[in-house]
Parts: structure tokens; C-alpha cells; sequence
């Protein structure tokens, strides 16, 4: 249990995606603060530089520029720190279900058909949980077919091994059958996959 409430607490489960995801946040942040700060700064910079000497207009440019330098860079890095854990909430919304889905993937490289997905409330990607619980669905019932179809088929071919020898031509003759029909069934439930080349 205690690990369980460890791991669910942990934020960065894909620390290379999550950090990517939160330096192209941060890399839009400041392009929008080098606008704004642009906007608002150059044009009094360049007006105090347009005056010549000590005026009423620098005066009051250099008023302007002292006010929004004291009141600007406050707001902007409070923004940045929200933007920063609000990037990583999100990112963890992502990367969680991700991690779910390549844990599918890799207990199917293993040849192990695990449970569905179990998604949590507020995770994004839930179209494709919900298309790989389909696809588990599909692979468990197809799979769990072929199963049966060969256990079908050592059956007849056990049936057959018991009679050799005792039966008569006829008596072979219809056991060979069961065996052609379930080995058909057997090669017909396996035709569902296909090899993409």
C-alpha cells in the first residue's frame, strides 16, 4: 500500500517529456514577456533619449519606466512559478497515461495480454485508452479463440492417437475429419492477424 500512495504522488513519471513540455511553456512565457516588456519600455526609453537635457518629458518618462520596473517584474515572476507547476500538473495528466500505455506495450512485447487501462479523472489521452483497452479487448477475446481452437484440435488428435490400430477405416476416416475440421478452425481464427509489410 505504501508504495502505492508513493508512486501515485510523484509528478515527474517521464522526467524528458514533462521537462520538455515545461522549457516550451516557459520558452512561449518569455517570448510573450519580451513582447509586453518591449511594448512598454522602448517606447519611453526611446522617448527619454529624443529629449534634449533635463525636461518635463524625461521627467516623466523616467517616472513611468521606475513605476511599471517596480510594479512589472513582481507579477511577471509570480507568473512564471504558477506557470511552472501549472506546466508540470499538466504534463503529469499526459505522461501518466502514456507510462500506462507503454507498461501495455511492453507486457505484450513479453507475449502477456494485461488488464484494460484504468484512467484517473482529469487525465488527458483518454481516446487512446480508450482505443488500447480496445485493442486489449479484441487481442484477449482472438486470442482466448485460438486458445480454444487448439485445445479443440489436441483433443481430436489424442482421440485419434487412442484408436490407432483398433479402429476401423471408417471409425479413422472420421476422426481424420475432426482433425481437418478443427485444424480449418484453428487456421481460420488465426487468419484474423495479418503482417503489414
Amino acid at each position: 500500500m505504501k508504495s502505492f500512495i508513493s508512486r501515485r504522488r510523484k509528478f515527474l513519471i517521464n522526467k524528458k517529456l514533462q521537462f520538455g513540455l515545461l522549457f516550451a511553456s516557459l520558452f512561449h512565457v518569455f517570448i510573450f514577456i519580451a513582447v509586453i516588456g518591449s511594448a512598454l519600455f522602448i517606447p519611453l526609453f526611446m522617448e527619454m533619449e529624443k529629449a534634449q537635457g533635463p525636461s518635463l518629458k524625461v521627467e516623466q518618462a523616467a517616472k513611468i519606466i521606475l513605476y511599471l520596473h517596480a510594479n512589472f517584474w513582481p507579477p511577471v515572476l509570480l507568473s512564471l512559478v504558477l506557470i511552472c507547476i501549472l506546466s508540470i500538473r499538466t504534463s503529469h495528466r499526459i505522461a501518466g497515461p502514456l507510462y500506462r500505455v507503454i507498461l501495455v506495450l511492453e507486457s505484450l512485447r513479453k507475449g502477456k495480454l494485461p488488464k484494460p487501462i484504468r484512467g484517473r479523472k482529469g487525465d488527458r489521452l483518454t481516446a487512446e485508452i480508450e482505443l488500447t483497452n480496445q485493442m486489449l479487448e479484441g487481442l484477449r477475446l482472438h486470442v482466448g479463440e485460438i486458445q480454444k481452437a487448439r485445445e479443440d484440435l489436441n483433443d481430436a488428435i489424442a482421440a485419434f492417437r487412442k484408436v490407432i490400430g483398433r479402429a476401423t477405416g471408417e471409425e479413422m476416416a472420421l476422426l481424420m475429419k475432426d482433425i481437418r475440421e478443427k485444424g480449418s478452425t484453428l487456421e481460420e481464427k488465426l487468419r484474423y492477424f495479418t503482417i503489414e509489410q
